[in-house]
């Protein structure tokens, strides 16, 4: 997920439209490639109108410069019908507590086959309507289909893939993982390799409608900068094996405040067959947790050199 600028309360994508740069990973991915010989690289076609996507980001911009207005939303690609296409999950924004804003549920669009989607969202049943900032796609309960987990402003869902067939259902209460913060991005992995997929949940700080900050450039009030409220930490999610997690984030010596975290990834990065995370924070030092490979994990950012930039200062990465 990358931190965009703020946007009007309602973004057409369409042809030529302004776009995050996750969107534009996304939206592209579709495009008709050929190689360029001078360049020797490759080339791009905005198709989102022709594929059938139509989609509108809703930021709740109210005037107030809430902090979550200013951070885009993300999306996911799933075989939520396992057809063998690859069909898209977006995720959109909401007004925010307290302030009338237009319905904006996630979006899913089923993939045809031949490079069209049709808009599935009522029949899938995902269409949350949080404030969605991320979504990660795995199958946690090991019965062989494709379920989603949404990140959000407030608490996250899980949506478990019913059938098969992109017939989702909300079992977030079930599971445990409704974790209330600031959720910007998740991953599923299976840390400490006993077969069932865990999760991680990269938080971002903690802000509240009630407590919003005043800042200005200049005479001219802004958003404010990440630093101004307190990190959060993120949140580890270990399955247990029977459609339950429990968070393990202290015992796994993964919980740390510090950072403002916009996203997550794990990598065997020390080619020890186990899985690490890299943290990404913003404005603060990057996070890099080995894995023991004994349900724990170290934070090695700066002795690896990827906490900070070549200058030595904090960035958002």
């Amino acid at each position: 997920m990358q931190s965009t600028a703020a946007s009007p309360a309602g973004r057409r994508l369409g042809r030529g439209a302004l776009a995050s740069v996750c969107w534009l990973g996304l939206l592209t991915a579709f495009a008709t490639v050929r190689a360029q010989e001078a360049a020797g690289g490759v080339q791009f076609a905005d198709v989102t109108v022709e594929a059938g996507i139509d989609f509108t980001y809703v930021n709740g911009a109210s005037g107030q410069k809430f902090m979550p207005e200013a951070v885009g939303s993300g999306a996911a690609f799933v075989d939520a019908d396992g057809d063998g296409f690859l069909d898209l999950y977006v995720v959109n924004g909401a007004a925010l507590p307290g302030y009338d804003g237009p319905t904006a549920p996630n979006a899913m669009f089923h993939n045809s086959g031949d490079g069209i989607f049709e808009d599935v969202t009522t029949q899938s049943g995902a269409g949350d309507e949080g404030f969605g900032m991320g979504a990660a796609v795995g199958d946690y309960d090991s019965d062989g289909d494709a379920d989603l987990y949404v990140a959000n402003y407030g608490a996250n869902v899980l949506f478990r893939n019913e059938d098969g067939r992109g017939n989702f259902a909300d079992v977030t209460v079930a599971a445990g993982v409704g974790d209330p913060g600031w959720g910007t991005n998740a991953a599923f992995v299976d840390y400490d390799r006993d077969g069932d997929i865990d999760l991680y949940v990269a938080n971002y700080m903690s802000f509240s409608v009630d407590d919003n900050k005043e800042c200005f450039g200049g005479k001219v009030r802004s958003y404010c900068g990440p630093t101004t409220y307190p990190g959060q930490s993120g949140v580890l999610y270990r399955n247990d094996g029977d459609a339950g997690f429990a968070d393990v984030s202290e015992a796994a010596g993964l919980y740390n405040d510090t950072g403002r975290q916009l996203a997550a990834v794990f990598g065997d990065i020390d080619d020890d067959g186990d899985q690490d995370l890299f943290v990404a924070n913003d404005k603060t030092a990057n996070f890099l947790f080995v894995n023991n490979d004994d349900g724990t994990f170290t934070e090695t950012g700066i002795i690896a050199g990827v906490a900070y930039n070549e200058e030595g200062l904090a960035e958002s990465a």
